[in-house]
């Protein structure tokens, strides 16, 4: 009998462009939009909260559509901050709430505001200001989840509400985002597109003499060109030496003839990622030493990807593989959770959307090798949408 998760791969791609047209079914944004909202909303609804702090911009993004400026690093002002109330309308606090009051009509005009910095005492102060303005005195008794804290934002939200509770707001987004609609996989799977197109650009200029940040702007070039929002990360490119430890960025060094070569790239369409790796040899034949290097990680990624399927549970999975992770979530946020490490004991749904990622396998004098995969897990097993082959030598 085979092993409880154990399923079919399909084997898919995205069956349509970006563009918006009339003849036929795409991305329907406004059933996108109204979804998520009706599926946060429920989340709420089932962890009895009157108000959702939403820091997190991706969370932000989900309930509301409010489009974020992607910071390089942790920021917690400029927004978009969003609250949003069990019943009636949110509020939003963004660095242009002009332009956003303008364009996103499902939230009236004079809900929106300039932002916080959300790590400073006054500013917090001033915040709390508008949610009684915005919300009144309800607040002051409410149930409010936060989907992040900062130490300012816990000192002052305690004191000045001090009848209030706090709960831990991200274990309901985490919840609510884990099941991706149909609308949400079809923009992962264009996300995917626009991240092959920039793999295929990288490797049409990989040759000896090229740097590996060149890779990586040629992939951002080309991704560019096909409207990606952002890219998933500063993306990863390593080689020879650099590639066993694995390195996960990438650097000014000059690829050299049979360098083993790691691209991992990812790409953004409508908020949501891509997210995938390939390796390859440069400038000619992979030697015997890197050919069994490329076929194990090719082996036990097919052995990961064969055994993922509905009902059953990561930390089984990983037991029985002998492995501490087999990837990470993957939607709205490039890297969110649910996951696939040995810690995480939860039966895997239809609808959950993952990176796969086989461990980094590497030998002194030979390099290192990565491979990584987007599915959907299926009613039957997983649709593997990442369809970009693998090089086995």
């Amino acid at each position: 009998m085979p092993h409880e998760g154990s399923g079919a791969i399909v084997r898919s791609a995205s069956t349509f462009g970006p563009m918006q047209v009339d003849w036929e079914p795409r991305v329907d944004m406004d059933r996108l939009r109204t979804e998520r909202l009706a599926k946060t909303r429920e989340a709420m609804a089932a962890a009895d909260l009157d108000y959702l702090i939403q820091l997190r911009a991706e969370n932000a993004r989900y309930s509301t559509g409010i489009k974020r400026l992607y910071w390089p690093t942790i920021q917690l002002g400029g927004g978009p901050l969003v609250v949003l109330a069990a019943e009636g309308d949110s509020a939003v606090w963004i660095i242009d709430p002009d332009y956003a009051a303008q364009n996103i009509p499902w939230i009236p005009d004079e809900r929106f505001h300039t932002p916080y910095q959300m790590d400073i005492d006054r500013d917090v102060e001033s915040f709390v200001d508008d949610l009684l303005h915005y919300f009144g005195s309800g607040v002051e008794t409410a149930r409010i989840g936060v989907d992040i804290w900062s130490p300012a934002m816990y000192d002052v939200l305690h004191r000045r509400l001090p009848n209030a509770t706090f709960v831990n707001g991200q274990e309901a987004m985490i919840g609510t985002r884990r099941i991706k609609t149909r609308d949400e996989i079809t923009c992962l799977k264009l996300a995917y597109s626009i991240s092959e197109a920039g793999m295929q650009a990288a490797v049409d200029i990989l040759r000896p003499g090229v740097r590996e940040c060149e890779l990586v702007g040629e992939c951002f070039r080309a991704m560019w060109a096909l409207g990606t929002e952002t890219t998933q990360c500063s993306e990863v490119v390593n080689s020879g030496p650099g590639a066993h430890p694995y390195r996960r960025f990438h650097s000014d060094r000059i690829v050299q003839h049979g360098d083993l070569v790691n691209m991992d790239f990812g790409g953004c369409f409508s908020g949501y990622f891509g997210d995938f790796c390939r390796a390859f040899v440069c400038g000619g034949k992979p030697t015997s030493a890197q050919v069994d290097l490329l076929k194990k990680a090719h082996e036990l990624q097919l052995e990961q990807l064969g055994a993922l399927g509905p009902g059953v549970t990561p930390k089984e999975l990983c037991a029985k593989l002998g492995r501490r992770t087999l990837g990470h979530g993957i939607g709205i946020s490039a890297f969110e959770g649910p996951h696939l490490r040995a810690v995480d004991d939860y039966p895997l749904e239809p609808g959950m959307a993952f990176s796969v990622t086989s461990p980094p396998l590497g030998e002194d004098g030979v390099g290192g090798v990565h491979l990584e995969d987007e599915i959907i897990i299926t009613e039957t097993g997983i649709d593997l949408y990442s369809t970009y082959p693998y090089t086995l030598g």
